[in-house]
């Protein structure tokens, strides 16, 4: 074989190897080929089936009103896929091939509601899968009016996991003071005296150092149907080192009337996300300037500083005061809500009272006395309706 055909064949073959690589990357090509749902009380699931794998970076989702858009690049689709769904959340599905490597789908809901998505490997003979689930609005059952005075009280132990809250030494990667671990402790206490009545029911939103999304934790208390959340913290403030003392926190009537007058615009146009999970904000949601919701919430708060008042020297209770920010657990909607900061972690003997565990029964015996009174008050309307 001389030059001229030893150099023809190694053309010839270097073309069919171009040729063999193009034609295994149209086969490797991904493609979203089938849409499947479930769906039931509590969730709509709905499946993209798809040839290959799709990286979580390679989908976007968007929000527009009340339609929920997914753009997926590194993916076709066979063709346009529409599917209509029998669900009380979705009204239907459609994906939209755009060329050969992006697609976007639609989902269409039936109102605002939360969602998470995920993709699923695949496994047992099943193929790959994009899932959204859809779940139902932020308050997703209605309470009814409970015949039998049994009270349903939610103490929300601040921070945990990942989220120490106020440490001590401030700023340090290795503290020997955790707020976590203080607001648990404290929790415990108070539910430990609560649950000596039998006509109050206590749930705590965490009873372990883990992380609870702030979100999570309002939505424990709606879906208990909660006569009283309170939410247990503890304060630090480097630049005040002087400040000391137990204060409780209610909304500020600014926090309700801003809310009414915005909860319209805002929820056609945000939605808040967490590590795990997007909640489109709904007027419902949103919309927490009931005068019901601050004023009981007000009783709550004063009950609480006062039974504070006389179990711990009265200098080191500051009251009540309205809380300014925008904090998610003081606006659980219809729920009537405080959050207590039981002390300074920045301040010395603060730090030292939070430490010990008679200092920490005598604030949990306030809070607990507190929301007794504050619930005897409700059991004494409700026979004056009855």
């Amino acid at each position: 074989m001389n030059r001229r055909e030893l150099l023809k064949v190694l053309l010839l073959g270097s073309a069919l190897e171009l040729l063999t690589e193009a034609a295994s990357a149209r086969i490797r090509r991904t493609v979203i080929y089938s849409v499947r749902y479930s769906s039931n009380g509590e969730r709509t699931r709905i499946v993209l089936d798809c040839s290959g794998e799709i990286p979580k970076r390679r989908i976007r989702e968007k929000l527009k009103e009340r339609e929920l858009w997914l753009e997926i690049e590194g993916a076709g689709a066979v063709r346009r896929l529409k599917k209509k769904l029998k669900s009380p959340l979705v009204r239907e599905v459609t994906v939209y091939p755009i060329n050969r490597r992006r697609t976007k789908v639609k989902i269409t809901l039936k109102n605002y509601h939360r969602f998470k998505i995920f993709g699923l490997k695949s496994c047992r003979g099943k193929p790959f899968r994009i899932v959204v689930d859809v779940f139902p609005e932020f308050i997703p059952i209605s309470c009814k009016v409970r015949r039998v005075p049994k009270r349903v009280v939610v103490l929300d132990p601040g921070h945990g996991g990942k989220d120490p809250g106020a440490v001590w030494p401030v700023r340090s990667k290795h503290p020997t003071i955790e707020e976590k671990r203080i607001t648990l402790s404290i929790a415990f206490k108070v539910r430990k005296l609560l649950s000596k009545r039998s006509d109050i029911k206590v749930v705590m939103t965490r009873t372990r150092d883990v992380y609870v999304p702030l979100l999570k934790r309002a939505e424990i208390a709606a879906k208990e149907c909660a006569d009283a959340f309170v939410s247990i913290h503890a304060d630090s403030m480097p630049n005040y080192p002087q400040w000391s003392g137990v204060t409780v926190f209610k909304a500020s009537p600014h926090l309700f009337a801003k809310a009414e007058r915005t909860a319209m615009a805002v929820a056609k146009k945000i939605r808040i996300c967490n590590d795990v999970m997007c909640w489109s904000i709904t007027p419902t949601l949103i919309n927490l300037s009931t005068t019901v919701t601050f004023a009981e919430s007000s009783k709550l708060a004063e009950a609480i500083v006062r039974d504070l008042k006389a179990r711990v020297n009265d200098d080191l209770v500051n009251g009540i005061r309205d809380m300014q920010r925008n904090i998610v657990v003081l606006k659980t909607p219809g729920r009537p809500a405080v959050l207590i900061e039981s002390g300074f972690l920045t301040n010395p003997l603060d730090r030292r009272r939070l430490l010990r565990s008679s200092y920490q029964w005598e604030i949990a015996k306030g809070i607990a006395k507190g929301i007794e009174d504050y619930l005897y008050s409700l059991n004494n309307v409700a026979l004056i309706e009855g």
